[in-house]
């Protein structure tokens, strides 16, 4: 103890450790609350910010609110492709979050466009702002007054209700993957390496056939064929013959050798070219 210092006197050292656990708790709790009051005042100065930020942003048109009946320059028909949506949710905070979200997508491939937002249940303009625009209806934790179900339902608007951001959030990118075309991609299935070429006749006519050994995977005649040499594509395209032992096959495993005739009967082989077997398929884009 320092000169000065107030002592207290107890009956027992049960006592005086009972009398400084609670002296330590007072302390304990005074500075949570000046902690708490510091907190409060941060978060209060950061609110205020927020509110002018967002002020600000919506005199600039950041979310300008889109007009109750359509425009002609917004209903023209263009090449791009569009998800639009109008969205109602049950308080501003909500509603800025999701607002927050959405302002994240930057992408080009499909453009979101925000119709119209606001706090409440939705009504029948909501119903017919959407039927304008081709927009879907999002909700968050709020309903649709009789006479919007009744216009949505004959008029095939969708409404689709959320209780959770991220679940909507999703929702909305599936709807936006919908719209996307989808993409040719390859898939490799075997490659064979010619070992000569020899003629064949048919007819009047000697046609080339590649003497081939699958070196990988498995050839199927139904397929597509690349052929290349030196890293250059001499072909691409369909078979016209694929034979085993002089027996018309319809595949080739790892390791056989089979004779390909290719359907364009002027292009010729060489010993050491490659030749590429694969299909291709449609596949859905993602954003």
């Amino acid at each position: 103890p320092s000169a000065g210092d107030l002592l207290l006197e107890v009956n027992s050292e049960k006592k005086a450790t009972q009398v400084i656990k609670w002296r330590e708790e007072n302390k304990s709790k005074e500075k949570a609350l000046e902690d708490l009051q510091v907190i409060q005042a941060k978060i209060t100065e950061h609110q205020e910010v927020y509110k002018t930020q967002l002020e600000q942003r919506r005199k600039l048109g950041r979310r300008k609110l889109k007009p109750t009946g359509p425009r002609q320059k917004e209903l023209q028909e263009d090449n791009e492709i569009r998800v639009s949506i109008v969205l109602k949710g049950d308080v501003d905070g909500s509603v800025e979050a999701i607002l927050d979200v959405l302002d994240t997508y930057s992408g080009s491939m499909c453009k979101l466009e925000l119709v119209h937002y606001g706090v409440g249940s939705v009504t029948l303009s909501d119903v017919e702002l959407a039927i304008a625009f081709k927009a879907i209806i999002y909700t968050f934790n709020v309903g649709v007054l009789n006479d919007a179900v009744e216009k949505a339902s004959s008029s095939a608007v969708m409404i689709k209700k959320h209780n959770v951001i991220y679940k909507l959030v999703d929702d909305l990118k599936e709807e936006m993957e919908k719209k996307l075309p989808t993409t040719e991609v390859e898939e490799s299935l075997g490659e064979a390496n010619v070992l000569e070429q020899f003629l064949v006749t048919e007819g009047r006519k000697k046609v080339p056939i590649a003497g081939c050994r699958c070196v990988k995977g498995v050839l199927k005649k139904n397929a597509l064929f690349r052929l290349i040499r030196n890293e250059e594509i001499l072909y691409d395209g369909k078979l016209e013959s694929m034979r085993h032992l002089k027996n018309e096959v319809d595949s080739i495993k790892t390791d056989l050798e089979c004779g390909l005739r290719l359907a364009d009967p002027s292009v010729q082989v060489r010993p050491g070219d490659i030749i590429i077997c694969y299909v291709t398929r449609q596949q859905s884009q993602t954003l």
